[in-house]
């Protein structure tokens, strides 16, 4: 038991001590004296040899910054960023990364204040979508099969166009694939997707789907399923 106890004190003196880190590292990311700092990002398209260029931006510190440093964040793993070639101890206020890879990353900018401490960019527009597909996507054609009088497949297919990121699924207007909507885009390639529903109750159903990317939006015509 007393052993027990032991551990829980030290997990605890731990603890406060890992939140008063926090606090102090809260407190000097917001330093009073911490010059406005803002950047920008922006996906400025893919060249012919299939590299993806981003233009990155931000403000001129003036003499209060010795030089700048810019990182690139995947959005899922933030903890993995990694300084963006190119774009690193410079003197410039703007640089341009070039990525072999497409998904979404954000670009955060640091700066080497003069009297050596770092600090990021505090605002501005760092999210970037870089993809391969190059306009709104293709209308889709929207198809059912059955397999049972009530078990059926909804889907749709583009067999050439630009790809979607995500689809919705509106069943009656309704959207029913709200978790299962995330789409791998690969340019202008043929793309698919469905859902299989079971042991449908009986009614008519009326289904609609979204196609949407990065450029906009496609629906596709509706189609009607009657369930006995």
């Amino acid at each position: 038991m007393f052993k027990f106890k032991k551990s829980i004190t030290l997990l605890l003196s731990a603890l406060l001590v890992t939140l008063g880190a926090a606090t102090v590292a809260t407190s000097e990311a917001i330093a009073a004296d911490d010059p406005p700092f803002s950047a920008n990002a922006s996906y400025i398209g893919k060249d012919t040899n299939g590299l993806h260029h981003v233009q990155i931006s931000w403000d001129n510190l003036g003499d209060a910054a010795q030089y700048y440093n810019v990182y690139r964040y995947p959005t899922l793993y933030p903890w993995g960023g990694e300084p963006v070639q190119g774009c690193t101890n410079l003197t410039t206020i703007s640089c341009e990364g070039v990525s072999v890879e497409k998904g979404q990353f954000r670009y955060i900018v640091k700066a080497k204040l003069a009297d050596g401490r770092e600090i990021s960019n505090q605002s501005g527009n760092t999210l970037v979508d870089i993809h391969n597909y190059t306009g709104a996507p293709a209308t889709p054609e929207i198809y059912t099969t059955s397999t049972t009088p009530r078990t059926y497949i909804i889907g749709f297919n583009i067999t050439s166009g630009n790809n979607a990121d995500i689809w919705e699924l509106y069943e009656n207007g309704v959207l029913v694939n709200l978790f299962q909507g995330f789409l791998l885009e690969n340019g202008q390639e043929p793309q698919h997707a469905s859902r299989t529903f079971y042991d449908k109750a009986s009614g008519t159903y009326q289904y609609v789907i979204k196609l949407s990317n990065a450029y906009g939006t496609a629906f596709s015509q509706s189609i009607t399923v009657v369930v006995p």
